[in-house]
Formats: structure tokens, C-alpha cells, sequence
């Protein structure tokens, strides 16, 4: 590229970050929060597995008894569109 130009860069989900996995949204039981937590949808987490991993989560549903938990990228099953300038060379 020259300064200037412009392009736009396609990336196709298989390319990014790979499709929605359903396995990847759990379940879980409201009771196991904190107390002074209220879940709302929307909340970002931070949860780890039982090999100490970290790992964010988001809420997307809360019921009675259980919360819907949403481990996948928040871009996973899209494709990605990059439109980029050249503005300057350093």
C-alpha cells in the first residue's frame, strides 16, 4: 500500500472467530453466585476451569433457579470487514 490508499480486508468467520458453539453457553445454578451478586443480563464475568484456565463469560438469560452463561467471542459467527487507510509510514 501507498500512503493514502485504501482497502478493505475481508476475514470469513472460519478465519476469525470460528462459528457460534452451543456447548459453549452453559447453564448455571443462581445459588452458586455470590449473595451480594444480582446476575443481570449483559454482565461480563470472569470464570476458570477446572484446569485454572480464566476465560470471560456473558449473561444472557436469567431465571429463577439458574443462569444462561455465554462463553463464546462476542464475534465468533460473524465475518469480519476491516476497512484500512495508510496514513503514514514511521
Amino acid at each position: 500500500m501507498q500512503i493514502g490508499e485504501k482497502k478493505t480486508v475481508q476475514i470469513p468467520v472460519g478465519e476469525a472467530y470460528g462459528e457460534r458453539r452451543d456447548d459453549m453457553v452453559v447453564q448455571y445454578p443462581k445459588d452458586q453466585f455470590p449473595a451480594e451478586m444480582n446476575p443481570e443480563v449483559g454482565m461480563q464475568l470472569n470464570m476458570s476451569d477446572n484446569m485454572g484456565n480464566n476465560f470471560p463469560v456473558v449473561i444472557t438469560e436469567v431465571q429463577e433457579e439458574i443462569v444462561v452463561l455465554d462463553a463464546n467471542h462476542p464475534l465468533a459467527g460473524q465475518d469480519l470487514v476491516f476497512d484500512l487507510e495508510l496514513v503514514s509510514i514511521g
